[in-house]
């Protein structure tokens, strides 16, 4: 029995991106396609919105809090820093593996809403740094009370209708 399969020109074309996937997952070099934006190499982050703002955690191993740099222009956060390298530049070395980045970093978040930049509190512990961001309280939900009078009450007059 004969098995008629359709002509598709990308199952070559893809089988190849496979080998050459494989070929670069087996060398020494490990390209960052994951960032379009050298600059942002190696460096994570988490964002979440709260009630009262957002939480920003960036991991940041081997970066001191002094070589960090934080700015707020409108609603946009932006966080700058450099991984140093631990082999000194006067040192010759014979690189196995190199995957930890070195060299300067940016990252940056827009927010939706509004933020207050005047009260962005910050904490670094353990190579991780937290942002608190919160937002303007004119951006934030409120409850509005509903009040109102007491209902008029309607006098009968005895004998009327």
């Amino acid at each position: 029995m004969t098995t008629l399969m359709h002509y598709d020109p990308f199952r070559e074309a893809l089988s190849l991106r496979n080998a050459m996937d494989q070929l670069l997952a087996q060398s020494f070099v490990r390209p960052n396609w994951g960032s379009s934006d050298s600059a942002s190499r190696g460096v994570t982050m988490d964002v979440f919105e709260t009630e009262q703002g957002y939480q920003v955690r960036v991991v940041l191993p081997g970066v001191k809090p002094e070589d960090l740099d934080l700015s707020v222009q409108q609603n946009t956060l932006t966080i700058k820093g450099q991984f140093q390298s631990s082999v000194k530049p006067d040192q010759q070395v014979n690189w196995l593996v190199q995957e930890i980045g070195v060299g300067s970093f940016e990252r940056s978040i827009t927010f939706p809403k509004p933020i207050d930049a005047d009260k962005i509190d910050t904490s670094f512990e353990q190579g991780v740094l937290t942002i608190s961001v919160p937002t303007s309280s004119a951006s934030r939900p409120k409850k509005i009370t509903i009040t109102g009078g007491q209902p008029e009450q309607m006098a009968v007059e005895a004998g009327k209708h």
